[in-house]
């Protein structure tokens, strides 16, 4: 796993986290929950993440990445288990735009 997946993620996650007013965090680890089972952020949470996640992305290189479509929620595999996931799934993404 590439720290530059990670990196972007965990920009996206303090800028989450400053903008939280309940006082919860997310935590910025690989093995953070993110989606399923028990655990993991909720949906609002998660769907902001991804927004805030396309929008760095956007602005740092220009390019623009859509981390949620049909195929993204088609997979065997989801992306959105965990932060290592996420930021593997970033990374594939990256490599092929």
């Amino acid at each position: 796993m590439s720290n530059n997946g990670l990196n972007i993620i965990y920009t996206a996650i303090d800028q989450l986290n400053e903008q939280s007013d309940d006082g919860e965090k997310i935590v910025k680890d690989p093995d953070t929950r993110l989606f399923g089972g028990d655990g993991g952020i909720d949906s609002l949470d998660l769907v902001n993440l991804v927004v805030a996640i396309e929008h760095h992305i956007e602005d740092t290189t220009g390019n623009t990445v859509v981390l949620v479509d049909e195929q993204t929620m088609a997979m065997e595999n989801n992306p959105f288990h965990s932060v290592a996931t996420l930021s593997t799934y970033l990374e594939n993404l990256l490599e092929t735009s």
